[in-house]
């Protein structure tokens, strides 16, 4: 450590291999500032560029080293360096708010910096500063105890270099040269073999003095002829600071002069080598240096090392072997360099032993999964790693323990995934990125290479079945067994992992079209589609919408949901949540417009169901007639399947039925649902009972092959308050309801009180109303924001009077006579959130008041009534749910499924239809004895609709249509639906206003050939962190020439271009985004490119010739006028 140093010094870096343009930016803005300030009177300042220090993505980082310490900085700009000299050198006071925090010594705390410990610290090209520091001290060490031993300590340690598949210690490796008395050309491939993992980088610009001491240790050590420095051609501050690092270096007195320095050459090239490419690298070196230097040395044998092997060597060369021994793990001592990045919170460079497991690299150093994603998994060691679930994130990463799982560890880099990243991509472009090095160009390995890589396309568009995925395991085994080269064998590494580890995910590429992580332009799907839980094809059906064809749209729908017209009333419409179009104005009313085109179809068009598949033998039992059991009866009936509902009230629908109010879902409506349902063959039992009289063994024995229980949830569960089980006038909310439904429309005091805040609570409200009574409360725990009712459930309930009591917490029934009179309550606060992710609600102590009542409805929750059992027949949580599979339907039992409320407690219709989908693809693959895995039902492209043209004006101006209603007084009489709906015109002009995001991904190609133009016509807003929405369209019409870049640069032909005899015009999914006329030949009078067009290029022509050389002639006659002028030449 030094001892003295300059009164000032400011240490400048960006992350390596970018751009220093910011980093000198910030260093020109401290050096004018000084000198203005005129710092330098009062003594030595210094401000250099330095090798990075700190969190990727929070450069520019500045390092202020004063009398005081040394403070760190990040995020710097050059406005900002004024201030930072004002208060921290003029004023010694440090801006607070710019340094660095605590998640920045989290970061490096963890580590074991030893190789990298200089990197950041000190002046990367300054070889004083790094002796200072113990530089070259190992060096002169052996110098004067000789080479040899430096040998015997690379043996006793038992380093490896960790950068080849087959790793072996390095001692082991140089004593079989010495014994065979070589003397080699030493190379250092410090070319990082993936563009990712740049540690090389890393080391090079940050401290390029203590490399050349790795490599002058080597060169004695070996009697090497010669070193060589290979670098990407890119890298170019890595190559100017090694070269003067060399330079400076051949004229420092640090070694005794009678020794001679070996020559050392840097070279740069295109390839990246894998360490595995020796005798291509080596091949590829040959022609990048001059003839002269192989005149020199005509013995050509080389020792190739990574450069992360040889920066470790001055470290080695100074510390104790037994020490050195302790780090990592027996067979792989030492520490190594990783690129920690991906979906991590502090992504960067992190230098741990490999004893350190992932969890504790990606929760310590990296600071956890970055939030708000979902973590899906890790990819380590690049394109020759592997990639692993979070379920084993306490491996190490010695390797031995990768090797074990199917991985290397040649490439020092950690990717964390998530769910945004698709594993098929991730693997095609690995496979890819091999095949284009040179290692992955000999015919042995191109030929299966090129085939896998054939196949991953192949998923990636969603081409292929379950035989595909099983070409694809065999060919990368072949590979992996056979292959004729290290490289190739290992290429696999990253497939044959993600398959083991995650087939599902080439499954839904294949089998259902769909790529979950958005990331295939194929597979794209619209985010509301995306959204649906049963999958609806939304955009599909909004398009027919839009042009009219009702009928179509209404069986699109019926494709995914057999109860689109019930949906379309009840809804929590998850779709509009996701809508696109919400970035403009407000989401398409996606939900109603799914009633409207099956109350349509249901007067005027063909109300039937569609062709089931040839009818089978097996029988399925569904046990339940609500929404999920009917799903799964309906999805099972069209695959030929005979299958009976057993229902034990009257009338078949469940909670369709007995428990949401006419006002909101017609009876009718869910009769007519089921009749379609009843007309695929489906029997339906009513007044069946299954459990104590007709058991699930007396089904089996009926000869039913597979069991659903769909049988809901509506056991209400208990407020356990003082005075719940005193008075009769205490109504559980499902008992409430359905009592109405049954005809029993009585007012049950003139004061009512519903306890709870969901859909429910806010349907007996709303009831109450209807009654008569005068005064309806309801009392919810928390805010108005946590309510998990539909938003306009609650605002229609309020409207109709309803008097809702936020932060507030029941805690006792009172009355007198046995007639409930009032519940007293306690006010409530918001504290941290709870399971549920809301906030919960603490009651604030003596805060008491009393709410009057005649009658109570608890509306809080229910659960699934196993009543009709002995004992519930399968496995239940102790909120008496039905256990199921992950992601699945299937119970504990081998041939019973399950699905809906009874598995999830109360949750929405669209949930339990998309249950009942689910199972039966479930059921249809185990009757069936399929021996692929079973099918996860994910949504699916069911239409390919037209584009209708509509001008931009109108298209933006089309602001959301509102649904019609009845007046507010009329609801508090009556229980007819409150909806009146829309008619043809208004659900066309609502439809019209889709974006079309099924076709139309939001990449922004467009944008950016727009821009690379120089246009700039297409001005796009980011709605996601990978999504960008077009917002401004008057910009396009005042600025676009028509030129039709951004068509050829869609990858999904969502812009089109069309030319007329007179006009040119852009469309983006048929709306119109531009349209110019184009004028005419001044010769022959055939159309030319419009104006605008013509005079974006006269702008570039004029300016190139200095002349005006545009005229308004059309190619040919162009081309004639000119020969007529030499004809008379």
């Amino acid at each position: 450590m030094p001892s003295n140093g300059p009164l000032l010094r400011v240490n400048i870096c960006t992350f390596p291999g970018k751009s220093l343009k910011a980093a000198k930016a910030v260093q020109e803005a401290f050096l004018n500032e000084m000198k203005e300030r005129s710092l330098d009177d009062l003594g030595p300042l210094e401000v250099n560029l330095v090798g990075w220090r700190g969190i990727e993505g929070r450069d520019v980082v500045v390092e202020v080293r004063d009398s005081a310490g040394a403070h760190l900085y990040e995020l710097i700009t050059p406005d900002m360096v004024a201030r930072i000299i004002q208060s921290h050198i003029d004023e010694k006071r440090p801006v607070q708010r710019w340094l660095v925090g605590k998640d920045f010594r989290d970061f490096v705390e963890p580590q074991k910096r030893y190789v990298s410990e200089l990197v950041g610290q000190i002046d990367p090209l300054s070889w004083e500063e790094y002796q200072d520091y113990d530089g070259y001290k190992g060096l002169q060490t052996f110098f004067s105890q000789g080479f040899d031993s430096f040998l015997q300590k690379v043996v006793a340690a038992g380093f490896c270099e960790f950068a080849r598949i087959t790793t072996s210690p390095l001692g082991k490796r140089w004593c079989e040269l010495r014994v065979e008395k070589e003397q080699p050309i030493l190379v250092v491939n410090a070319a990082p073999p993936t563009p990712d993992a740049s540690s090389e980088m890393f080391l090079l610009e940050g401290c390029p003095h203590q490399v050349l001491e790795g490599i002058l240790l080597a060169a004695k050590t070996l009697k090497a002829q010669a070193a060589i420095v290979y670098l990407a051609e890119e890298d170019e501050l890595a190559r100017e600071r090694m070269q003067q690092a060399i330079n400076a270096c051949v004229a420092a007195p640090i070694w005794p002069r009678k020794e001679p320095l070996i020559e050392v050459k840097v070279v740069s090239g295109h390839g990246r080598y894998m360490m595995e490419d020796e005798e291509l690298f080596i091949r590829g070196l040959s022609g990048l240096l001059p003839r002269t230097f192989w005149d020199k040395y005509p013995r050509r044998i080389f020792l190739t090392h990574s450069l992360g092997t040889i920066a470790s060597l001055p470290f080695i060369a100074q510390t104790p072997v037994a020490w050195f021994r302790k780090l990592g793990v027996e067979c792989a001592p030492g520490t190594m360099i990783f690129r920690l990045h991906g979906s991590v919170e502090r992504p960067g460079f992190v230098e741990v032993p490999l004893s350190a497991t992932l969890h504790d690299i990606i929760h310590g150093e990296g600071g956890g999964f970055r939030f708000g994603r979902t973590p899906k998994g890790v990819q380590v060691g690049g394109p020759l790693g592997g990639i692993f679930p979070v379920s084993l994130l306490n491996m190490n990463l010695a390797h031995e323990t990768l090797k074990e799982m199917g991985a290397t560890l040649s490439v020092g880099s950690i990717q964390v995934l998530d769910d945004r990243d698709c594993l098929v991509s991730l693997v095609r472009e690995q496979v890819e990125f091999i095949l284009n090095q040179p290692g992955g160009q000999y015919p042995a390995c191109q030929e299966p290479l090129l085939k896998i890589k054939d196949l991953l396309e192949q998923i990636s568009e969603g081409i292929g079945s379950h035989e595909t995925l099983k070409e694809l395991q065999t060919r990368a085994q072949a590979l992996k067994m056979k292959g004729a080269c290290e490289l190739a064998r290992h290429a696999t590494n990253p497939l044959l992992t993600a398959l083991h580890y995650f087939p599902e995910e080439f499954r839904l590429h294949l089998e259902n079209k769909h790529c979950p992580a958005r990331a295939c332009p194929k597979l794209l799907l619209a985010p509301c589609h995306q959204a649906c839980p049963t999958g609806i094809d939304v955009p599909s059906f909004i398009g027919l919408i839009a042009q009219g064809n009702y009928q179509e749209a209404w069986e699109v729908m019926r494709e995914d949901n057999p109860f689109p017209w019930v949906c379309g009333l009840v809804c929590p419409h998850p779709c509009e949540r996701a809508c696109v179009r919400a970035s403009l104005d407000e989401p398409i009313n996606i939900r109603y417009l799914k009633a409207f085109a099956a109350e349509w179809v249901s007067k005027h068009g063909k109300f039937f169901p569609p062709q089931p598949a040839p009818a089978n033998a097996h029988k399925v039992a569904v046990v339940g007639s609500g929404p999920a059991g009917l799903s799964c009866a309906y999805f099972l009936a069209l695959r030929g399947y005979q299958v009976t509902v057993f229902e034990a009230l009257a009338e078949p629908g469940g909670l369709l039925m007995a428990a949401i109010p006419d006002y909101r879902l017609a009876r009718e409506v869910v009769r007519k649902e089921i009749r379609l349902l009843r007309s695929l063959g489906v029997e339906i039992k009513t007044n069946v009972m299954v459990g104590r009289g007709l058991t699930l063994d007396d089904l089996r024995a009926q000869g039913y092959e597979a069991i659903f229980l769909g049988i809901g949830a509506h056991l209400g569960y208990k407020l356990k308050i003082e005075g719940e089980a005193d008075f009769p006038q205490v109504y559980d909310v499902i008992s409430f309801l359905r009592d109405i439904y049954l005809g029993k429309k009585e007012k049950h005091a003139d004061k009512m009180l519903i306890i709870g805040g969901g859909n429910a609570a806010m349907d007996a409200a709303r009831t109450c109303v209807r009654l008569g009574c005068s005064e309806v409360h309801v009392s919810y725990r928390r805010t108005r924001a946590e309510m998990p009712a539909h938003p306009e459930e609650v605002e229609q309930a309020l409207e109709e009077g309803v008097q809702i009591h936020f932060l507030t917490v029941p805690i006792k029934i009172g009355g007198e006579n046995g007639q409930v009179t009032h519940v007293e309550c306690l006010r409530a606060e918001l504290g941290r959130p709870d399971a549920s992710g809301r906030r919960r609600p603490l009651p604030i102590p003596e805060s008491n008041y009393i709410i009057e009542a005649g009658a109570v409805i608890t509306a809080i929750g229910q659960q699934p009534d196993f009543c009709p059992f002995p004992e519930p027949p399968v496995q239940t949580t102790p909120w008496c749910t039905i256990v199921t599979q992950p992601g699945s339907t299937r119970t504990s039992l081998n041939d019973v499924f399950a699905g809906g409320d009874g598995v999830t407690g109360p949750a929405t219709v669209v949930d339990a239809i998309a249950a009942g989908k689910q199972a039966a693809a479930e059921i249809d693959h185990f009757i069936t004895g399929a021996t692929s895995p079973a099918l996860v039902m994910s949504p699916q492209k069911r239409r390919k609709v037209s584009f209708q043209t509509i001008p931009a004006f109108e298209k933006i101006a089309n602001h959301r249509t509102p649904i019609p209603m009845l007046d507010v007084e009329l609801r508090k009489t009556t229980f007819i639906p409150v909806e009146m709906g829309y008619s043809d015109t208004q659900a066309q002009k609502e439809a019209q206003r889709c974006l079309r995001c099924d076709i139309c991904i939001r990449c922004g190609a467009c944008e950016r050939a727009c821009h690379r133009m120089r246009v700039h016509a297409l001005k796009f807003s980011q709605i996601t962190t990978t999504e960008r929405v077009l917002t401004d369209y008057p910009l396009v019409a005042n600025t676009c020439i028509a030129c039709g870049a951004c068509a050829l640069a869609c990858p999904t032909q969502a812009i089109d271009y069309q030319e007329g005899p007179d006009f040119r015009e852009v469309r983006l999914c048929g709306t119109v985004l531009n349209h110019l006329e184009t004028p005419k030949c001044q010769a022959c009078g055939e159309p030319l490119p419009p104006a605008r067009y013509l005079q974006y290029v006269t702008d570039r022509s004029d300016a190139a010739m200095d002349k005006q050389v545009l005229r308004l002639l059309c190619p040919n006659c162009a081309r004639t006028q000119r020969a007529a002028r030499f004809v008379k030449l």
